[in-house]
């Protein structure tokens, strides 16, 4: 069975962005685009083993007004969440984006 993938924006600190992916990519997640943030993705144990983010499953209903049943998705739990020490001086943050609801 294949490990989830995970995506999410990374925010670099000023004027750290090309630096920052090229950690990221050193370090094993796959940059996908670098503008003000740096959108990447990457299995969910290696956003645990260097981030120290955890993932609980969730669903959520998309475009009730049409009847499409709930998804399941991966929500990021940032309580123990920390940024390496070789990552302080490049990022700001982690986001991770949740599904969108239509109405």
């Amino acid at each position: 069975m294949s490990e989830n993938i995970i995506a999410a924006e990374v925010l670099p600190l000023l004027k750290q962005s090309q630096q920052a992916a090229v950690t990221l990519e050193n370090l094993g997640f796959r940059v996908l685009y670098i503008g003000q943030t740096i959108s990447v993705e990457a299995p969910e144990s290696l956003w645990r083993a260097i981030f120290n983010i955890s993932f609980i499953k969730q669903q959520k209903t998309v475009m009730p007004e049409v009847g499409i049943e709930d998804i399941t998705y991966l929500e990021a739990v940032m309580d123990d969440f920390q940024i390496p020490a070789q990552m302080r001086d490049l990022i700001a943050d982690v986001m991770f984006v949740e599904p969108p609801e239509l109405y």
